[in-house]
């Protein structure tokens, strides 16, 4: 693998440019196979590889998940059933 050798990119590869692209395109919503395409993956595999969720992404999600269901973030479903509200009804 080639160093990316222009000042101010020390220590990084092409893979790592390739990698922050395809983060890009996933938090923008960006169909997948257009993004394949886009970064010059063959295979929606390959692709895959490089799309890494991080934590924010992840708990983003849950709290999206949380709020469709109408449950309360942070919680189980028997400490919801504890609470006056749920008593009362």
């Amino acid at each position: 693998m080639r160093r990316a050798r222009r000042p101010g990119c020390p220590g990084r590869i092409l893979h790592d440019f390739r990698r922050t692209a395809v983060r890009n395109l996933e938090r923008a919503g960006v169909p997948r196979s257009a993004a394949t395409s886009m970064v010059g993956h063959k295979t929606e595999a390959i692709y895959r590889r490089y799309a890494i969720v991080d934590a924010g992404a992840l708990r983003d999600a849950a709290t999206k998940i949380d709020t469709a269901a109408g449950t309360i973030p942070g919680t189980t479903t028997s400490e919801q059933n504890d609470t006056p509200a749920a008593q009362s009804a």
